[in-house]
């Protein structure tokens, strides 16, 4: 019976024309919670003549009554299709939404080899690099989980709270900007301001370069990285090394990046909705490309941080903000400079009510959460397991 009663509510499943109504009224309650979602049917058959094929050999061996089983699979595709405009689909292309490139950018003055990976990945976990020897680059930006620490702000060295919140490094080697306020200008200056900042790691060159060089195995994993050095350990190649490693940490395959290589199914109905509210309400303005930012500044002003006024001087810098790339924004929470809201649709809010004058429904916040979920993926296995790190000689 209970066999019976799945096959029923498949074939109710195939039947569902392009009225939302008979769905609604018919298989909402069932679908999705004890029998297949429309999605899951969607994503599982690839055309409506494959859907319509499996349903007749299930009507073949007598597990489901005969019908127009062409007519069914059409209707249920079509629902997709009027979801989702030919018009929103084109705004997308000409948006410039895009995938990533295999690589990111290489500076001249900082080869990518496999030595400077290895080395710069260990340097990454290592907690040497702080003055109290417990803070790594990973404390604040965990690589297990979404590349940053899910903390309203970062804490530090003694304990110390940063005033803002911290960005994830996945695909940070794609970026020409960053951090919110841009202070460093590249990805090495990055990594040697964090690891000096009092706030963060408050490490100091000299101690440093002491600890490495009483650890064998690291003045050997130098020499390979940098060959051409007679002296290699210093704070600018820790920097170049840890920068090397970060530019592995790059993420393919979300759902998205598929949708965007031509699979149209890889997005639920609802994301594609969420994905034409992201356009029709101008969220695209600052949110595009491959990693959905400009990298511009921008006024956000919800406290008194001085935002790019810090870095600039100028008083027209006051309460601007980089633009914060999308790509896993799902996994960074809590959101804002300031890490001060925890729900994502709740952040979707805010931006629209702020910088488009938008006054969104909590469902059109909800399902342009849905699509952001979307841009969801992780690096490389290899690149996130935790090295074994080097100990000094008893």
């Amino acid at each position: 019976m209970r066999k019976l009663m799945l096959c029923l509510l498949f074939f109710l499943g195939l039947t569902v024309s392009s009225s939302a109504g008979i769905w609604e009224d018919k298989c909402a309650d069932c679908h999705g919670l004890i029998a297949p979602s429309k999605e899951q049917l969607l994503n599982k058959f690839k055309t409506p003549e494959e859907l319509a094929l499996k349903a007749k050999e299930l009507s073949d061996k007598k597990i489901m009554p005969r019908f127009d089983f062409d007519l069914a699979a059409k209707e249920l595709f079509d629902e997709v299709s009027e979801n989702i405009s030919p018009a929103s689909l084109n705004g997308t292309q000409n948006l410039n939404f895009s995938l990533l490139p295999s690589y990111p950018p290489i500076p001249s003055d900082n080869s990518q080899t496999t030595a400077k990976v290895i080395l710069g990945k260990m340097l990454y976990f290592e907690s040497r690099l702080s003055r109290s020897n417990t803070i790594s680059c990973n404390t604040c930006h965990n690589i297990a989980s979404g590349g940053d620490d899910n903390h309203q702000v970062a804490i530090g060295y003694g304990w110390r709270k940063d005033i803002r919140n911290t960005p994830t490094v996945f695909n940070v080697g794609y970026l020409k900007v960053f951090g919110w306020t841009g202070k460093a200008t590249s990805l090495e200056d990055m990594v040697k301001m964090n690891i000096q900042d009092p706030v963060k790691m408050n490490g100091v060159e000299d101690r440093i370069v002491g600890k490495i060089k009483s650890v064998p195995e690291y003045i050997s994993l130098f020499r390979k990285a940098f060959p051409d050095e007679g002296d290699p350990i210093n704070l600018e190649n820790i920097s170049k090394a840890i920068a090397a490693y970060l530019r592995t940490l790059n993420t393919f395959g979300s759902k998205f990046d598929r949708f965007l290589s031509g699979d149209t199914l890889a997005l639920s109905d609802e994301a594609k909705i969420g994905m034409n509210l992201f356009i029709e309400k101008g969220c695209v303005k600052c949110h595009y490309g491959a990693m959905l930012t400009d990298e511009k500044f921008h006024k956000f002003t919800i406290d008194n941080d001085p935002g790019r006024f810090e870095v600039t001087g100028n008083e027209t810098d006051k309460g601007f903000f980089r633009t914060a790339p999308l790509k896993n924004v799902a996994l960074t929470a809590p959101y804002f400079h300031n890490g001060s809201v925890l729900r994502l649709d709740l952040a979707v809010k805010i931006m629209a009510d702020r910088m488009l004058n938008e006054e969104l429904s909590d469902v059109e916040a909800w399902r342009i959460k849905v699509f952001l979920e979307t841009l969801t993926a992780f690096p490389s296995v290899d690149a996130r397991v935790m090295p074994v790190l080097p100990q000094q000689d008893d």
